[in-house]
Order: structure tokens, then sequence, then C-alpha cells
């Protein structure tokens, strides 16, 4: 279920590996920055069952607005040109 922007959260970047998704929430926490973790699963079974992201798995990582360029600057090292906006929000 997919219900927008909550308190003025947008989607900042998708990652598709957990060592990615590590580096990103470490250098996230760093700088006192909250986020939100949406994990991608593309089959029904995700819907009934709980299950543990799979090494491959894709996650959407949602912040603040106003937090979109300080955060854009601090993990240009680890993501570079894959940080990209996602649906013209970030």
């Amino acid at each position: 279920m997919d219900i927008g922007p909550v308190n003025h959260e947008v989607d900042f970047c998708k990652v598709y590996d957990m060592e990615t998704k590590e580096k990103v929430e470490r250098i996230l926490l760093k700088n006192s920055i909250s986020y939100f973790v949406e994990w991608e699963d593309k089959g029904v079974g995700g819907l009934f069952f709980f299950k543990k992201p799979r090494e491959k798995s894709a996650c959407i990582f949602r912040i603040h607005s106003d937090e979109v360029s300080r955060a854009k600057e601090l993990l240009k090292p680890v993501l570079g040109s894959k940080l990209k906006e996602t649906g013209g929000k970030a």
C-alpha cells in the first residue's frame, strides 16, 4: 500500500544490494538524517508472509524534503552517478 509522502517525506534513492544499503544507513545516521526504508517485493507472497530481505532486494530510502540537498552531498562518495532524483521528488 502506497500512501504517498508523509510529513514532507520524499523518495530519495533506491539501492539494490545490502552493502550499499548499510553504507547509506551509516552515513545518514552519523549525520542525524532520519530515514525510512521501503523494501520492494515484486512477488505476491510478500503480501501475505514476512520475508527476510534477500541480498539482491531493492529498497527505497525516504527522507525529509529539507534534508535532500545535504544528503546528496554526503552520499556522493557512496552513490556517485547512481544518485538520481526519483520521480522528480528528490
